[in-house]
């Protein structure tokens, strides 16, 4: 039984530790083959290659900035990205307004 308990804890622990390090990530466009590497850009005209914009990726920031931007680098691998333009901040508005990064998930042209 202790055994039990101790996995069970050890469960509980682990879940936590995951959960507050995944921030909230969203996707609308194309699907493609998932890429393992991704480009990232702050402005389209860094962008050297030719390119077309698949979708768009938002992704909950919070305290670490890191955080999100890791979110929306897993999210465009998952779609087959090659590249993201991280556009900025914007905020959900109201009281509680909650900060997002919007960012454009890019297919490059073959």
């Amino acid at each position: 039984m202790k055994v039990f308990k101790n996995n069970f804890l050890l469960m509980v622990i682990t879940a936590a530790i995951f959960s507050s390090c995944a921030l909230p990530t969203s996707y609308i466009g194309d699907t493609f083959t998932p890429t393992e590497n991704v480009d990232v850009f702050y402005a389209a005209k860094d962008v050297k290659k030719d390119y077309r914009v698949i979708g768009h990726i938002s992704s909950q920031a919070s305290a670490n900035e890191n955080d999100a931007k890791q979110g929306i680098i897993n999210k465009a691998k998952k779609i087959g990205a090659d590249g993201v333009i991280i556009l900025g901040v914007d905020f959900t508005g109201g009281k509680d307004s909650t900060p997002f990064f919007k960012s454009e998930a890019i297919k490059y042209k073959e």
